[in-house]
């Protein structure tokens, strides 16, 4: 009996053996035949799960970012990419017999991946918008190292649009993070002014020239004066002046490359410009156009910083005013050179750098 039972068990084993045999060699064949065939759409469809295709859409996310495409979009075209691996998985889980064209295993790996590098562009691109990460970080904490990481950034900026691009994505932060500076020059040269103006403050037009958001505009008010016009090169900061309801004009002007409008020649009782005379910003024959356009008998007010960096920018500009003074065009009032002008940022210096206010009378 239990040897009819152990030769029962060896045929059933044996035709399960053989039943399976014939069910791979089935199998065997079918795929081999299917390899014959030529590719079909949804060959194709299943194959943009591959590792390669990953990659295109990552770099095309990234061109995405660098294109300042808005975070809605970047998610759009995210969902899609994640959408179309999600539809080539249930693909493969309703019909497991298809030819594969890829390894599962290493396309799950490289989403993964791929999720990754994308969450860091999107964190790149957000920092992007507000001018990279050292512009926010004032905005953060408002440190003393921070405002100087800021400021350095700045000097990487090349052309005059980077720079106007710069102080677009500084407008917000600017006035808390020149007070960390100990930026003295508008107070200094709205005393320098008040000093020597003997005349109607109240009627007297100002021209405030590389404005920003009104910091000079707010001292003068303080000491009696009511009219501004404002020029900038930064639109973010002519808005920030347009709410602080000083100005009675406002032009975005880059100094330097743009006339003054014909209009304002001998106009204003006072022309101050403070910050923008330093290397990098405006050319010191600039000083030219603001003479033009002060009234004869009016008043110039220029600064500079006197560190290092700007010392041969300090040279043509104390130049270019004797030259002007020997033509005739003005006559000097006051020079005064200021030791603690604000906090150096400068990588090469640290405490206090100097700086000089210039006032000059028109002829």
């Amino acid at each position: 009996m239990q040897q009819l039972a152990k030769i029962t068990y060896y045929k059933i084993k044996c035709i399960r053996e053989e039943n399976n045999l014939k069910e791979y060699k089935r199998f065997f064949m079918a795929e081999k035949e299917q390899r014959k065939l030529p590719l079909s759409l949804k060959d194709f469809t299943e194959g943009i799960a591959s590792p390669v295709f990953y990659t295109v859409i990552g770099c095309f996310l990234v061109l995405l970012h660098r294109l300042s495409v808005s975070p809605i979009q970047f998610a759009a075209v995210s969902v899609l990419v994640l959408s179309l691996f999600l539809q080539c998985e249930r693909r493969k889980k309703k019909d497991p017999g298809r030819r594969p064209l890829v390894k599962w295993r290493p396309v799950s790996s490289s989403l993964h991946v791929y999720i990754y590098v994308i969450a860091a562009d999107c964190v790149f691109y957000i920092r992007k918008r507000n001018q990279t990460s050292v512009y926010i970080m004032s905005a953060v904490a408002n440190t003393f190292e921070n405002v100087k990481a800021v400021i350095l950034s700045a000097h990487k900026n090349t052309t005059s649009r980077d720079k106007v691009s710069f102080y677009d994505s500084w407008a917000e932060n600017y006035d808390q993070d020149v007070a960390v500076l100990d930026y003295r020059a508008p107070t200094l040269a709205a005393n320098c002014i008040s000093s020597h103006f003997s005349g109607d403050r109240e009627g007297a037009v100002v021209l405030d020239v590389a404005c920003g958001t009104g910091l000079v505009a707010t001292q003068l008010k303080k000491l009696g004066f009511g009219k501004f016009v404002g020029i900038d090169g930064s639109e973010a900061m002519l808005e920030l002046a347009r709410q602080s309801g000083l100005y009675q004009d406002l032009k975005q002007i880059m100094l330097g490359e743009e006339p003054l409008p014909i209009q304002w020649v001998d106009s204003f009782d006072v022309v101050v410009i403070v910050g923008a005379l330093s290397f990098g910003h405006v050319p010191p024959a600039v000083v030219r156009d603001l003479c033009k356009t002060t009234k004869p008998g009016g008043y110039i007010c220029m600064t500079t910083r006197s560190n290092q960096d700007n010392l041969e920018y300090k040279g043509c500009l104390d130049s270019e005013l004797r030259q002007m003074e020997n033509e005739g065009l003005w006559t000097c009032l006051e020079v005064t050179e200021v030791e603690n002008w604000e906090r150096a940022v400068s990588e090469h210096e640290d405490g206090y750098i100097s700086g000089a206010v210039y006032l000059y009378k028109k002829l």
